[in-house]
C-alpha cells in the first residue's frame, strides 16, 4: 500500500500541471479542468477547521505540513519534504494505532529525528523507536542523529540503524571526539557544525561517491549541518571575543560548549586559552599547552575564505543527502544575511566521483527565529542572559499557569522556546500570518532591508534546493511551563477567539494558465471585483509581492492578463471589505499557450 501511496503525489502534481497547461483557455470563457489536487486542499482545509486541544493542534500541524508541501510540489513535483521529529504525526489523529494519514504520507519523502536510537535496550523498540520504523517500512526515508562518547556505543548505533533501516549520522562526543579529533574536539554532546570525513566516524561502508540518489530512498547515508558557525565571519571572531571577555563571559573560546566545539585549538604563539569545564581544560592545557588559536587560522586560511571553505568542504564530501542552512552567514541579522546562490547549490549536488546527490534546505516551522529574514527589530530585546546571541525573542509568557501574550509583538509569537534558545520563539503555526511568511509569501513583515516578502520555501525553492528539512514540528504537544498551548488557547478562547480564526485564507479552486494569462477560480462576493486585488510576482525574483492591474474578475474568480509565456508567477487575490482583509492562498502557475 505505500509503496502506491508514496509515488502518488508526483504523479498527481505533475497531472495537474500538464492538464492546467494542455487544456489552457485562449480567454476569460474557458473550460474548466478538475484539479487532481483539490481533494488534497478539502482535507487540508479539514485539518485546519479542528478545534483547541491536543488532537485538533495535530491535524493543524498536519494541514500545515501538507499545505507547505503541496504548495512547494506544484512548483517542483521533485521538492523533497523531510519533517523533523514528531512522527506521531503521520498518523491518523496523531495515534500511531490508527494508521497512517494517506494524504500526508504521499505529500512527505522523508523524516527526521535527533536523539532516537541508543534509547531503551535496542531490541525492542521504544513506542517512539517503533513510529519512525513504522515509517521506514513505508518507504520513507528515515534520518537519525545522536551523540556518540564511545566506541562501543558508535557500534551499538550503527548495529540499531542497520536492524531497523534508519539512516544514522553521529554526533562525536566525551572520550570518543578526543580519541577521533584529538586536540580539537571537547564538546561532551557533540554538534551538527562540521562536514566530518564519513571514514572517520565509522560510516565509510555506507558511501559509495559513484551512486546517483535521485529518490531520496536510494540514500545510504546523510550529513547533518544545519550550523555552518566554524565557517562564519572569520574576520569578526577576533573582536567579538575581545568584547566578549571584557564582559567576563568567554564565547568561542569555550571549547566544552557544544557551541565552540572545535573552533578553538592547540597552536604554538596563539593568543588565546580554552574555557569551559575546568577539569577538562585544565586536562587540555596539561596536555597541549596553553597557547591556542581559531581552528582556521591554524590551518593557515585567510580570514575571508570562510564560505569558499565552507562550499569545498561539502563539495568534497561523499554524502548521499546533505541537510544545510539555506543562508551562509544565518546567525547574522536579517539585513546582513547572504543566502546561498543557485550556483552555489548546483555545485553541492553530484560527489566528487560523479554522483547525484540531494540538496536539501534547514527550515524552522514551528518557531520563529530572531536572525531570520521575516525577524522586525520590535520582536526582539537586548538580553544579557542568552549565551548565544544579544538579542533574544519576545513571546508569550506563562507565569502561575496564566498565560500573557507579547508585548508589541505578533500574537503568534506564542510560547518562548525554552533551554538555550532564547532567540526563538514556538509559533502559532496556523496563523495565516504565520503560514504567509512560511509559505504564501505577501506577509506583511517583509526583510527590513530589501523590502522583500517572498516566503521561506519559494525562496528555498527558487535557490535550487531539492527539498526542505522542516524543524519543530513537534511543537504542537507542547504543554509544560505551566501549561504550554493549553494556557495559550484558554487565554484566547476568554479573550475573543484564537488569533486568526476569524479569517482563513479563500480556497483556490482551479488555476488555468493559457497564452500570456491565466484564470484563478474562488469564490468571489463581486464578480465585478470590487474590494478585490490581485498581487504578482515572478516566482524567482527577488523583491515583493505588487498589486497587478492588468485584470477581469468574472463570477468565478479572476482572468490575469499580460502574462509572459514560459514564465512561472506566484500570485493571490486580496479581498478589503470595509477595511476587513482576507486573501486566497498563493498558487503558482507558468504561462504558456496550449
Amino acid at each position: 500500500m505505500k509503496r502506491r501511496i508514496r509515488y502518488l503525489l508526483p504523479c498527481v502534481v505533475a497531472t495537474a500541471l500538464l492538464l492546467t497547461m494542455s487544456a489552457a483557455p485562449t480567454s476569460a470563457a474557458k473550460s474548466h479542468v478538475k484539479d487532481p489536487t483539490v481533494a488534497l486542499k478539502a482535507k487540508i482545509n479539514e485539518l485546519y477547521a479542528s478545534g483547541p486541544g491536543l488532537v485538533g493542534r495535530t491535524h493543524k500541524m498536519q494541514a500545515f505540513i501538507m499545505e507547505l508541501a503541496l504548495h512547494a510540489k506544484t512548483r517542483n513535483p521533485n521538492f523533497k519534504i523531510i519533517p523533523q521529529d514528531a512522527a506521531a504525526l503521520a498518523f491518523v489523529d496523531g495515534d500511531v494505532n490508527k494508521g497512517v494519514l494517506p494524504d500526508l504520507i504521499s505529500l512527505v519523502d522523508g523524516w527526521g529525528k535527533e536523539g532516537l536510537l541508543l534509547s531503551g535496550n535496542g531490541v525492542t523498540p521504544t513506542s517512539e523507536q517503533a513510529a519512525y520504523i513504522a515509517l521506514a517500512q513505508q518507504g520513507l526515508m528515515v534520518t537519525e542523529t545522536s551523540t556518540v562518547n564511545s566506541v562501543a556505543q558508535l557500534q551499538d548505533y550503527y548495529r540499531r540503524a542497520e536492524n531497523w533501516g534508519i539512516i544514522p549520522y553521529p554526533r562525536i562526543g566525551g572520550t570518543l571526539a578526543q580519541q577521533l579529533f584529538p586536540g580539537k574536539r571537547w564538546a561532551p554532546n557533540g554538534d551538527y557544525f562540521w562536514v566530518e570525513d564519513p571514514a572517520t566516524i565509522g560510516l565509510g561502508g555506507r558511501i559509495d561517491g559513484t551512486r546517483n540518489v535521485r529518490n531520496l530512498t536510494d540514500a545510504r547515508n546523510y550529513l547533518y549541518n544545519i550550523n555552518g558557525r566554524p565557517f562564519d565571519a572569520w574576520s569578526t571572531w577576533d573582536d567579538e571575543e575581545a568584547a566578549a571577555l571584557a564582559e567576563g563571559e568567554p564565547d568561542r573560546t569555550r571549547i566544552t560548549d557544544s557551541y565552540g566545539n572545535g573552533l578553538l585549538v592547540p597552536s604554538p604563539g596563539g593568543p588565546y586559552r580554552p574555557a569551559g569545564d575546568a577539569a577538562v581544560v585544565q586536562s587540555a592545557i596539561a596536555q597541549y599547552g596553553d597557547e591556542w588559536d581559531w581552528w582556521w587560522r591554524a590551518a593557515g586560511l585567510d580570514e575571508n575564505a570562510g564560505r569558499e571553505t565552507w562550499l569545498n568542504a561539502l563539495r568534497n564530501s561523499d554524502y548521499d543527502v546533505i541537510y544545510i542552512d539555506s543562508f551562509y552567514n544565518h546567525r547574522a541579522l536579517p539585513a546582513n544575511q547572504t543566502p546561498l546562490t543557485r550556483a552555489e547549490i548546483e555545485s553541492l549536488k553530484h560527489k566528487p566521483d560523479g554522483g547525484r546527490r540531494q540538496v536539501i534546505a534547514y527550515l524552522s516551522v514551528g518557531s520563529a527565529e530572531q536572525n531570520r529574514w521575516y525577524c522586525q527589530d520590535d520582536w526582539v530585546w537586548i538580553d544579557p542572559t542568552n549565551p548565544n546571541t544579544e538579542r533574544s525573542m519576545k513571546s508569550g509568557k506563562i507565569v502561575n499557569s496564566v498565560y500573557s501574550p507579547p508585548e508589541n509583538a505578533p500574537a503568534w509569537l506564542a510560547l518562548g522556546y525554552g533551554g538555550n534558545y532564547a532567540e526563538e520563539a514556538v509559533v502559532q503555526w496556523w496563523n495565516p500570518e504565520w503560514r504567509d511568511i512560511i509559505i504564501n509569501g505577501g506577509s506583511p513583515y517583509a526583510n527590513i532591508a530589501t523590502g522583500d516578502n517572498t516566503s521561506s520555501i519559494d525562496r528555498i525553492i527558487s535557490q535550487g534546493f531539492d527539498g526542505a528539512y522542516l524543524d519543530n514540528v513537534g511543537v504542537y504537544n507542547r504543554t509544560s511551563g505551566g501549561g504550554g498551548w493549553n494556557a495559550f488557547e484558554a487565554y484566547w478562547l476568554a479573550h475573543g477567539g484564537i488569533p486568526g480564526e476569524d479569517h482563513p485564507y479563500i480556497p483556490v479552486g482551479t488555476v488555468n494558465p493559457g497564452n500570456r494569462q491565466a484564470h484563478l477560480d474562488f469564490a468571489i462576493v463581486s464578480a465585478n471585483g470590487k474590494g478585490y486585488s490581485v498581487y504578482l510576482k515572478k516566482a524567482d525574483a527577488q523583491g515583493p509581492f505588487t498589486p497587478y492591474g492588468n485584470v477581469n474578475y468574472d463570477a468565478k474568480g479572476v482572468h490575469i492578463k499580460g502574462l509572459t509565456n514560459g514564465t512561472q508567477y506566484l500570485a493571490y487575490v486580496q479581498r478589503n471589505a470595509g477595511g476587513k482583509i482576507s486573501r486566497t492562498e498563493t498558487v503558482s502557475f507558468t504561462a504558456g499557450s496550449h
